[in-house]
C-alpha cells in the first residue's frame, strides 16, 4: 500500500467531476427525502435501471408524508420489477417512523439513519454526506475498486478486514468541506472511468497518483473471492381461471418476493415432478383439487445465487362452482384488477402472455 497526496487527489478529482458528472435527476432537484429514496433504490441496482423508477416514485410520493400515508400495495406496485422488494417495505416503514418520531424530517446523522429499517452503514453515510454534508466516508463497489487500485491494495475485498481498511482509506480522503460532492465524485470515477475489466486510465484525472496504474496492472484489482456457485431450482405455477377471474394469492411479508401477489405454485422437491408439486400445492395450501388443462412454455429467472426454471400450467377445478376463500391473501381477480396488483417479474411475464 502506498501513500497519496490527499490535497492533490481531491483537487484533481473534484475538477474532473465538475466537468464530467452526469446530470442525474436527484442531483438536479435533490433534497434529503429524494436522496434517501434513490440511495435505497441504488442498493443492488444500477443507475440506468433506477432512473425511471425514481421519477415515477417522486411523482407518486413527492415527500416523506405522502409515502408514509400510502398503502403498502401501492408502494410495492411502483417498485414492481426493481427487485429486492424488502427495500420498498423497509423504506415505507422508515417513512412512517420518520413522520412519527422525527416530525417528518429525515435524520441528518449516520447514527440516527442506521436506526431506520433497511438503512445500513453505506446508505446512512451516503444520505448524511450527500444530503447534509457530513464528512462521512463511503465505500460501495465502485469506490472499493478505485481505492484498491489507487493504493494498490492486494487483498480480498470481500474480507471484513479489507473492508475496514477501505473505510479507513476513504475516511482519510473525504474532506470536511463539501464531502457529499467528493463522495459522489469518487463513485462517479468508478462508474465512468475506473471500470472493472478495462479501466480508462488514459482519461483518468488521478492516474499519476495511482499505484495500480504505475504497476501497469490496474485491471487485476481488486482481488475478489470466487463467486458462489449458482444453484438450479425448478418452480411450478398454476393459472386457475373461473368465469374470467384468475386465482392469485399474496406472499408473506418476509422472504423472497415478500408482500407481492403471485400465481399459486411452489418450488419442486428433488425427484418430484412439476405436475405432482403443483397438485400438492393446490391441495395442501389452498384446499382445492385441480387438474391440468394445458402446459405452457417454461421461463427462466435469475436470482442472486439461484437460477429458476419456472413451469406454468393452465389448470381447472375438479367439480363445479366458484370456490370462495375466507382470507384476504387469496382471491379471484379479473384482468383489470390484476393490472393493479404487484407481481414478481417472472409471474408478470406469465400473466402478460396469458391475460393481456
Amino acid at each position: 500500500m502506498t501513500k497519496v497526496n490527499v490535497g492533490r487527489f481531491r483537487k484533481r478529482l473534484l475538477s474532473w467531476f465538475s466537468k464530467h458528472k452526469r446530470l442525474l435527476p436527484w442531483r438536479v432537484d435533490g433534497n434529503p427525502y429524494r436522496i434517501l429514496v434513490v440511495e435505497v433504490m441504488l442498493q443492488q441496482t444500477q443507475i440506468k435501471t433506477v432512473i425511471p423508477y425514481y421519477q415515477r416514485w417522486i411523482k407518486a410520493f413527492p415527500n416523506i408524508k405522502a409515502l408514509a400515508r400510502a398503502p403498502i400495495d401501492r408502494v410495492l406496485k411502483l417498485w414492481e420489477g426493481l427487485g429486492y422488494y424488502a427495500r420498498a417495505r423497509n423504506l415505507h416503514h422508515a417513512a412512517k417512523i420518520i413522520v412519527r418520531s422525527f416530525g417528518g424530517k429525515i435524520p441528518n446523522t449516520p447514527e440516527l439513519l442506521e436506526r431506520l429499517p433497511g438503512i445500513g452503514k453505506y446508505t446512512a453515510g451516503a444520505v448524511a454526506s450527500i444530503a447534509f454534508q457530513k464528512p462521512v466516508p463511503l465505500v460501495d463497489g465502485n469506490v472499493a475498486r478505485v481505492l484498491s487500485r489507487i493504493f494498490y491494495l492486494r487483498r480480498d475485498i470481500a474480507k471484513p478486514q479489507t473492508q475496514k481498511t477501505l473505510y479507513e482509506l476513504a475516511k482519510a480522503l473525504v474532506p470536511q468541506k463539501d464531502p457529499g460532492t467528493f463522495n459522489q465524485a469518487l463513485m462517479e470515477l468508478g462508474s465512468l472511468v475506473c471500470l472493472p475489466e478495462m479501466p480508462k486510465c488514459t482519461i483518468c484525472p488521478v492516474r499519476k497518483l495511482c499505484r495500480g496504474y504505475k504497476e501497469g496492472n490496474p485491471s487485476r484489482l481488486p482481488l475478489k473471492s470466487k463467486a458462489a456457485k449458482v444453484k438450479k431450482i425448478r418452480m411450478v405455477v398454476g393459472l386457475l381461471d373461473q368465469n374470467g377471474q384468475l386465482l392469485i394469492r399474496k406472499r408473506p411479508d418476509r422472504g423472497i418476493w415478500g408482500g407481492l401477489w403471485e400465481i399459486p405454485g411452489s418450488v419442486c422437491a428433488n425427484g418430484q415432478t412439476v405436475e405432482r408439486a403443483l397438485a400438492q400445492e393446490f391441495q395442501e395450501a389452498l384446499g382445492i383439487t385441480v387438474r391440468i388443462k394445458k402446459k405452457l412454455p417454461a421461463i427462466e429467472h435469475r436470482f442472486t445465487h439461484r437460477l429458476a426454471q419456472i413451469y406454468p400450467f393452465q389448470v381447472e377445478l375438479k367439480g363445479s362452482g366458484l370456490h370462495k376463500f375466507k382470507t384476504r391473501s387469496i382471491r379471484w381477480a379479473d384482468r383489470d384488477e390484476i393490472r393493479k396488483f404487484s407481481f414478481p417479474v417472472p409471474h408478470r411475464r406469465i400473466l402478460h402472455q396469458q391475460c393481456e
